[in-house]
């Protein structure tokens, strides 16, 4: 999708929730996600509602200048009797919500056509409200299966910031792809709680059990494909099955400090040099297994642009 071809509006000509409502009262029921789908600029009355939920900080690395707002529809994740249960072949129209990332401006629309490419795959998500939407009684909800993207915060167990707070990382369905952390002791702290002895088990199929819909394997190749090539289910420790993000931090660095247009110049490159490496390893290496593949441009790329 072109740029011009983009829907760009500003929230300040539309009806926001957000200018209606005290924001030291927020919560997610007051949120209401755009009708159609676009990138949207982010309104004064958001980025205040940021600093006033703490998901933007005077110390943050990036503001509200270089975020977006991208609104997508996307499959909802079909629970019943506290089962997941398969999304039909055929997804009825009305079943479809339309959802909110805040991203990196430079980003903004590969994941507008990622998650349209997703949503033509039926691909369930539970929900995708931005996090400053969200109390602090509902933050501690460890049934909040919610996926987001910008939020300035620290790592877990770390003072560094997060690629969140550069609005270059994706969490998706964090209880179908839970945060894992084996300590030396060992003992383990699974993020949220209550997909242990539901979701540790990464096997789609099972005999006797439901077909299980959300789980982030299915998508990494897509998310690899425009550009979100750090996959958290790849490392050793911690296992982050829910996170997806843009390269390396140098290369996040790159991006967040140079010129608007230099930048967005860098990662479109970065998103050619991406899926040409995917043709190429299947059509001239001969490679014929997706993760395979995924691997070589993963290292390939990393190495390139770092």
């Amino acid at each position: 999708m072109r740029l011009d071809q983009v829907l760009v509006l500003s929230l300040s000509v539309m009806l926001s929730s957000c200018s209606m409502i005290d924001s030291s009262h927020i919560n997610s029921n007051h949120f209401v996600a755009e009708a159609r789908e676009g990138i949207y600029l982010i309104s004064t009355e958001e980025c205040q509602l940021m600093y006033t939920s703490q998901v933007l900080h005077s110390d943050s690395p990036i503001k509200c200048d270089r975020l977006k707002k991208v609104v997508f529809p996307f499959s909802p994740l079909v629970n019943k009797a506290s089962k997941t249960v398969d999304i039909p072949s055929e997804v009825d129209e009305q079943m479809s919500q339309m959802g909110t990332l805040v991203v990196l401006d430079v980003l903004a629309e590969e994941v507008l056509s990622l998650f349209n490419v997703l949503y033509q795959f039926q691909f369930p998500l539970k929900q995708a409200i931005p996090v400053e939407y969200f109390s602090e009684r509902e933050k501690l909800n460890d049934h909040l299966n919610n996926s987001y993207a910008f939020d300035s915060r620290l790592m877990t167990n770390s003072t560094a910031w997060s690629e969140h707070a550069y609005g270059v990382a994706i969490d998706i369905n964090p209880f179908q792809n839970p945060y894992i952390y084996i300590g030396d002791d060992p003992s383990a702290l699974v993020i949220p709680k209550s997909a242990v002895g539901q979701y540790l088990n990464r096997a789609k199929y099972r005999p006797g059990k439901v077909t299980r819909s959300g789980m982030a394997e299915e998508v990494v190749i897509e998310f690899a494909k425009h550009g979100f090539i750090v996959w958290g289910g790849d490392w050793d420790r911690p296992v982050d099955y829910m996170h997806f993000q843009v390269g390396s931090r140098h290369f996040i660095d790159k991006l967040t400090s140079l010129p608007l247009a230099s930048a967005s110049a860098l990662f479109n490159d970065y998103v050619i040099q991406i899926n040409r490496c995917f043709d190429i390893a299947k059509d001239t290496l001969g490679f014929n297994d997706q993760e395979l593949i995924r691997k070589f441009c993963v290292d390939t790329i990393t190495t390139k642009f770092e």
